[in-house]
């Protein structure tokens, strides 16, 4: 992002010796534009992440231009083929070239116009109606993951970050533990004391590595999350806050507990036929049954209307001869090739019938990753509350006996160390089981939420 602004700077002291008062108000806009980007903020939220991926996906954009395409085409579909305008000169005798000479000489001007086969056109209508349709699923059902996806690595990005301010406070503990340590050396002699503060030395190297390796993960996160905005995220930007994480999940108009709700009493299978990924293929669907029907069409006849007028010379010696108007009907036979038609159609009902499988086959992984999700969200609320109900308090107070105990020389200083170690690690598996909860919350409201038209009052 730095070399990004030096070239804005750059091009501003450029243009501004050439350009003046345009290009003032030309950057004053960019410097309106770059303040008021929320990724030059000290925080990003969930829901602040996920409008900026939805305002910056490409994918959004050729959904939108694709739909755009189909709506066109089904309007040109309403209209019959252009008329062919046909003109000759008929019967110009070879052995004088002369347009007056013979009587059937004439110059020819006609008209066609073919007729649409049976209702064929109305078919193509159809099938586009059902294409743009199919799109408008396929742009709800990216909303829809992309939600899901930066809700993902937001998480990812949170649990990093919330790690390194878990492993900053052990290192805060492991040296307060060290100044104690070295505290009571310095007043007292022995080799188990020096062996003390050797322990806790070592625990700090191995802190340090820990520190490496979850400083990793957060860039690694960092950088997954910024390929939905298109610039990269300044180092300075961190996750936003929350007390309640699974609050910050929902981009739609209800609560966690209407999600828990409708997880628990909503039947997978059934809902989920109205997921945007399963009715996309439903309206692929409709576009093969007018493929169907277009195909149908084709054993039908196909009529053309001409007329014409053709224009004839006076003769040499300046008799008067008339013009001639002619009017014709044509016809094709598809009679003749009805096992080549009959193939045609045996094609399009079987892709017809395959896109059927398909919906049936997406409605049934849609609804088994449900099911499975439905049992981790169980599986996590219960490790959570056992957590949160006792376990953490337990090994803090454990933590504090073990310490007042080897303060007056009845403990062990490894229980110590590894009673303060372990209090943090289970801060941390708390903070993994919540997060790892959210993002089970954030997966069942990708499936459920854009699936129950209660939920689909708001949009992201």
């Amino acid at each position: 992002m730095k070399s990004t602004r030096i070239t804005v700077m750059h091009c501003y002291h450029l243009f501004i010796q050439k350009s003046g008062v345009l290009c003032t108000s030309i950057m004053s806009l960019t410097a309106m534009m770059v303040l008021s980007f929320p990724l030059y903020a000290s925080s990003l939220s969930l829901q602040q992440a996920q409008q900026l991926a939805i305002a910056n996906d490409p994918m959004l954009k050729r959904y939108h231009f694709q739909k755009d395409a189909f709506k066109r085409e089904g309007k040109a579909a309403e209209y019959w083929d252009n008329p062919k305008l046909a003109t000759s000169i008929q019967n110009v005798p070879t052995d004088g070239f002369r347009f007056n000479q013979e009587p059937m000489t004439q110059v020819k001007v006609g008209i066609k116009q073919t007729l649409p086969r049976g209702d064929e056109n109305t078919y193509v209508k159809q099938k586009f109606e059902a294409m743009s349709n199919a799109v408008s699923m396929a742009s709800a059902s990216r909303k829809a993951w992309l939600i899901k996806q930066v809700g993902e690595d937001w998480l990812n990005w949170y649990f990093s970050t919330e790690r390194l301010r878990l492993l900053e406070k052990e290192r805060q503990l492991l040296t307060q533990l060290l100044d104690f340590t070295e505290s009571r050396y310095g007043q007292a002699f022995g080799d188990a004391q020096q062996q003390d503060i050797l322990q806790v030395r070592l625990a700090l190297l191995t802190l340090d590595d820990k520190f490496t390796s979850a400083y990793q993960q957060q860039q690694e996160a960092r950088a997954a999350l910024s390929q939905w905005f298109g610039v990269p995220l300044d180092d300075g930007i961190e996750p936003a806050q929350s007390n309640e994480l699974t609050h910050l999940l929902l981009s739609y108009d209800t609560t966690v507990e209407a999600l828990v709700n409708a997880v628990a009493q909503q039947e997978p299978f059934s809902l989920l036929q109205t997921h945007p990924e399963a009715l996309q293929i439903k309206q692929a669907s409709n576009a093969d049954t007018a493929e169907l029907n277009i195909a149908r069409e084709q054993t039908k006849s196909q009529w053309a209307i001409e007329a014409s007028y053709g224009y004839r010379q006076d003769d040499e010696m300046g008799m008067s001869r008339a013009d001639f108007v002619s009017f014709g009907v044509q016809v094709d036979l598809p009679f003749f090739t009805k096992p080549k038609q009959d193939e045609r159609i045996g094609a399009a009902a079987a892709r017809l019938n395959a896109r059927k499988t398909d919906f049936r086959l997406k409605v049934n992984e849609l609804a088994a990753q449900a099911e499975v999700l439905k049992y981790r969200l169980s599986s996590l609320s219960e490790r959570r509350a056992l957590y949160s109900a006792g376990l953490i308090d337990e090994v803090a107070q454990l933590a504090q006996s073990l310490l007042a105990a080897y303060t007056t020389d009845n403990g062990n200083f490894t229980d110590v160390i590894n009673a303060n170690i372990q209090q943090v690690k289970v801060e941390e598996e708390l903070l993994r089981i919540e997060v790892e909860k959210a993002k089970t919350l954030n997966s069942l409201a990708y499936l459920y939420l854009p699936s129950a038209p209660a939920f689909a009052s708001k949009k992201p």
